[in-house]
């Protein structure tokens, strides 16, 4: 895993990078900068919390250990106001089609999240502009399909293995405390889901190499969004884990994308 200061010295070349569109937004001598695609899940001012160690004691309280979300179509946007999204509770299907955009992140991308730390997932060379938000979707990955894996991606002796999330989207797994104890879980979503989050920057085209980083916060996947009571996940009702998957959307309606120095007032 990356320490703080390698992420840091990576990150550092954030700074004039942004979001695209379907075209170079600007007109310029059509020089390109390589951008370095980040996600950090955060876990700010719930009690829900990212860690393998705890020390709650109290009821309705839950740990999550480690996270897979798969990403896909990540498109930045000269104009996210514009840009539509599908925001049906789960897209039927969505189409990976490489030949579309040079300012798009294909994947599909298997993120493996085990702490609040960015994590570095995909680079590649985009055209310079000014952009102001970013498009993306929550991917389920089918059987067989390959994908970019985040692990793969800072420890290229690692193989990527997709096992746990196939045919899933989101798989997460921790613990809740209740009745006095800790009580294991492992939840897994497997809708596909359209996104869009807002992040003005500029791409220069004499930078060289710039991060980008979206940014979410998964305390609130197992909260309610509408009374900010605790989720359980180990409630396996229809009613309960449809109200799991909505919390879940709530935090990527809610995410946001920028510069690695921008985290400073994200509550990063």
């Amino acid at each position: 895993m990356l320490t703080r200061a390698s992420i840091l010295t990576v990150l550092m070349s954030v700074v004039l990078f942004g979001c695209s569109q379907s075209g170079n937004p600007v007109s310029s001598s059509g020089s390109q900068g390589n951008v370095i695609m980040s996600v950090a899940f955060t876990n700010s001012s719930t009690p829900v919390g990212l860690s393998k160690v705890s020390s709650v004691t109290s009821a309705d309280s839950i740990r999550i250990d480690s996270a897979i979300v798969v990403l896909a179509k990540i498109r930045f946007e000269s104009n996210i106001d514009t840009v539509e999204v599908d925001t049906s509770s789960s897209v039927p299907f969505i189409n990976i089609d490489r030949a579309d955009s040079s300012a798009t992140f294909w994947g599909p991308f298997v993120i493996h999240i085990h702490d609040t730390v960015a994590i570095n997932f995909a680079n590649k060379t985009l055209p310079p502009g000014t952009y102001t938000g970013i498009k993306f979707a929550v991917y389920r990955l089918g059987r067989g399909e390959g994908f970019e894996d985040s692990e793969h991606f800072n420890h290229p002796n690692r193989n990527p293995s997709d096992t746990a999330i196939t045919n899933y989207s989101i798989a997460v797994w921790g613990s809740i405390y209740k009745n006095g104890t800790w009580v294991p879980f492992a939840f897994k979503d497997d809708q596909n889901l359209e996104f869009k989050v807002k992040g003005t920057f500029t791409i220069s085209s004499a930078t060289s190499a710039i991060n980008i980083a979206l940014n979410f916060n998964m305390g609130s996947w197992f909260m309610n969004p509408f009374n900010g009571s605790i989720l359980d996940p180990t409630d396996m009702s229809f009613r309960n884990q449809m109200m799991i998957r909505e919390a879940i959307q709530h935090s990527f309606e809610n995410g946001r994308c920028g510069r690695w120095e921008d985290f400073r007032d994200w509550g990063f």
